[in-house]
Order: structure tokens, then C-alpha cells, then sequence
């Protein structure tokens, strides 16, 4: 073989080994992230209040997380500008704390607190609800009539909570799929802010366009 020729396997070679290295780290995104991120490209949230849900979430779990990291195990999840609590507090004085906490939080629109009061959850609970998690959102991925990308979806004790911006009709589906996904769903709560099929066309098209403001909660 010439050097031409040896230069041009070699090269094959290195090719085809960043092939299968691309190829499974594609697979791990796919798992763990890329579904995510290509969402937030069909966000109907203005880029502003999109940034403003991450400050939010993230200012919240740290104030509550230093408050009452001994006594609740709590999740916080924020949709466009609406703050969900999930989890659990060891006692209704504590539950009222925590919602008394994160609802003076600035740019809080809504709070819903969904805290249970009791023990916290097993290691198997959170297991189950996690598995719960991947099953409703791949059926609501496969539903045309569903957007997705302007959703967020919370699984706490069987109980799966939807967050987002969507039409009436929107809301419904995403609610029969999700209720219809398994049987180990105890209650399906909607969250949504309802919008009607004109302002959607206007989210749609002017993405960077402030709409909080003008949305109802279903």
C-alpha cells in the first residue's frame, strides 16, 4: 500500500471512530437532554419570562431548601411565572411556612401548593414517580394535538401536574392522554393558562412579544 493509500485508511478510521462517538453521545442527549432543549426552541413564553421562570425556580429552591431542608422534602417547578410545590412537610405549620416563603419571592404570579403533609416519600415512590414521568411525557410527545413544547409536566405521589400556555381544546387533550398513559396515575391536575387560538397564532409568531399578563389560569 502507498502512503497515499495508508493516509486515507487512517483517515477513514478516525472518521468512522467520531462517527460512533457522536452516535452514542447523540443517544445519551436523546436519553437526557436533547428532547429538552430542542422544546424550548417552540416555547410560547417570551424569552424574557423564560429566563425569569429559571431565576425564579432557582431563587425559590435555594431559599426554601436553607429554610426547611430538615423538615419537608419539597420540589419547585415554574411555568411562566406560576410557582408549583410538591412534596411533603412534616407538619401544616411548616406547609403553611414554605408557601408563606416562596409566595413574597418577587414576579411570583401564582403560587399552588401541593404539598402533602406526613412523612416524606420513599426511595420507591420517587422511583415509581420518575418512571411515571418518561411514560407521560413519551405519549404526549407522539400526540399531534398536544404542544409539548409549551408544557411542563410534574409527577409527585401518582399525581401528575401539567403546567403550560394552551387553547381549551390544547388543555383537554393533554389531559386525556396524560390520564390515559397509565393506571398508576392517581389524579391528573391541569395548571394551564388558557389562551385562545388568535393569541396562540400571536405567541406563536412573535415569540419575544410580553404575554404573561393577558392569560387566564384553567
Amino acid at each position: 500500500m502507498n502512503m497515499l493509500g495508508l493516509r486515507n485508511k487512517i483517515l477513514l478510521v478516525c472518521v468512522g471512530g467520531l462517527l460512533t462517538l457522536s452516535l452514542s453521545g447523540c443517544f445519551a442527549l436523546v436519553a437526557g437532554g436533547v428532547a429538552e432543549t430542542a422544546l424550548v426552541l417552540g416555547d410560547r413564553r417570551p424569552v424574557s419570562v423564560v429566563t425569569m421562570d429559571r431565576g425564579l425556580q432557582l431563587e425559590i429552591e435555594s431559599t426554601l431548601t436553607k429554610k426547611f431542608s430538615e423538615t419537608a422534602h419539597l420540589n419547585v417547578n415554574v411555568y411562566n411565572q406560576k410557582v408549583l410545590l410538591t412534596g411533603e412537610a412534616s407538619t401544616q405549620s411548616i406547609k403553611d411556612q414554605i408557601q408563606s416563603t416562596a409566595s413574597k419571592v418577587k414576579n411570583v404570579r401564582a403560587l399552588i401548593n401541593e404539598m402533602q403533609v406526613g412523612p416524606s416519600s420513599s426511595v420507591g415512590s420517587r422511583l415509581s414517580d420518575s418512571s411515571l414521568f418518561t411514560l407521560v411525557k413519551a405519549k404526549l410527545l407522539a400526540t399531534s394535538d398536544v404542544p409539548i413544547n409549551s408544557m411542563k409536566i410534574t409527577v409527585e405521589s401518582g399525581s401528575v401536574y401539567l403546567m403550560g400556555i394552551t387553547t381549551e381544546l390544547e388543555s383537554k387533550a393533554a389531559a386525556t392522554v396524560t390520564s390515559k398513559s397509565s393506571n398508576s396515575i392517581k389524579q391528573v391536575v391541569k395548571l394551564f393558562d388558557i389562551i385562545t387560538e388568535e393569541e396562540k397564532q400571536k405567541l406563536i409568531n412573535a415569540p419575544g412579544t410580553e404575554k404573561a399578563s393577558t392569560l387566564k389560569s384553567s
